[in-house]
């Protein structure tokens, strides 16, 4: 779950997938299967393009998880269902990827490698508060100080 929004389902083809698109409930009159695939391969910023990335690595993020670009995704307000259990072919230890509507009224969006570069950038973004927050986190940790026992 994302947010405490999402809803995880099992839909007609018996994949485990979850929406967290409009209605926060997924539509199995809905048929996905046109939807436009998006694998944290294409825009992990470790990859090289004969291993999968897609975009320049300017938009890119290192390890970025499916969970993320859903993040990324609902702050884009682009309609999305994330599918688990599937893997990307070309590295199998990768897991997950997203089907993406693409915004027919958004005029910034033309096309699915417009919408990758505004995912990786808004990645970013969500990189960079998550590991200051860990910084954060870390830094207030307290150190104990170990008490000298006197001799006499």
């Amino acid at each position: 779950m994302i947010n405490g929004q999402g809803l995880n389902v099992t839909d007609v083809y018996n994949r485990d997938i979850y929406n967290t698109g409009e209605n926060n409930r997924l539509d199995e009159n809905k048929d996905y299967s046109r939807w436009k695939i998006i694998y944290p391969n294409y825009i992990n910023k470790k990859k090289k393009v004969n291993e999968g990335r897609r975009i320049n690595l300017k938009y890119c993020v290192s390890d970025p998880t499916v969970d993320e670009i859903a993040l990324a995704c609902k702050e884009l307000n682009v309609s999305y269902v994330v599918e688990k259990n599937k893997y990307y072919p070309k590295d199998w230890l990768i897991e997950g990827r997203i089907r993406i509507k693409l915004p027919t009224q958004n005029n910034d969006i033309p096309n699915k490698y417009q919408l990758m570069k505004k995912i990786g950038l808004k990645l970013q973004t969500i990189k960079v508060n998550v590991e200051s927050n860990l910084v954060i986190n870390t830094n207030h940790v307290s150190k104990k100080k170990k008490k000298k026992k006197n001799k006499e």
